[in-house]
């Protein structure tokens, strides 16, 4: 036999559910059957975590609007395809009357349903593809401007260009030299192929 649920979550500080409690009661949820999760209790062991367990194929939950399911479009489209899909739940949002899925499973109201679940899962990469691309134009607006990134390259040692030259004799070998510019063996061989590039283009018809 369906079983008729009601799920609250209060996310303003200081929101009285009272509100929500009359429209649940409206729609003949049983007291002992609405479920209320406030700021505080949202968590592992919350309310609505107890809800889901609950819930059967064919049940039916009542929410005031979708923000009950998600605090982003990403976590409301999760939950929504978990009450429906995995759980087989129908829902009825109050706030939107076209999300009611225990209209006829081939009929448009629910059509409209799998529509509005594929977008809250499209937004947030939409979202994240956008912030990237506007991240990107930034950076690159900020390089014409000669804003520099990442970490301060360190100065080259005083005596860099005369360990440079021992090196290049084949005197001294690459960790030596590192040693005697207090220099990584990395950023030595990244700084003498640098001063090497250097002297090439330098070169007549370099």
């Amino acid at each position: 036999m369906r079983r008729i649920y009601g799920y609250i979550r209060i996310r303003v500080f200081g929101q009285n559910a009272d509100e929500q409690i009359i429209s649940m009661r409206e729609m003949q949820v049983p007291e002992k059957d609405i479920f209320i999760d406030g700021q505080q209790e949202y968590g592992s062991e919350c309310e609505y975590q107890k809800l889901l367990r609950k819930l059967k194929a064919n049940d039916l939950l009542y929410i005031k609007g979708l923000d009950a399911l998600g605090s982003d479009f990403r976590e409301i489209g999760q939950q929504w395809r978990i009450l429906t899909k995995e759980k087989r739940t129908d829902i009825v949002v109050l706030d939107m009357p076209q999300l009611d899925t225990r209209r006829g499973k081939m009929q448009f109201d629910t059509l409209v349903a799998d529509i509005v679940l594929s977008m809250l899962e499209y937004i947030p990469d939409v979202e994240w593809l956008e912030r990237k691309q506007r991240q990107k134009e930034g950076i690159a607006r900020a390089r014409m401007r000669g804003v520099q990134f990442g970490r301060p390259e360190l100065p080259v040692p005083e005596n860099f260009s005369q360990v440079y030259q021992i090196w290049r004799n084949k005197e001294i070998n690459g960790e030596k030299a590192a040693g005697l510019c207090h220099m990584s063996k990395a950023n030595f061989y990244k700084k003498a192929r640098e001063r090497r590039q250097r002297e090439m283009a330098e070169k007549p018809g370099g």
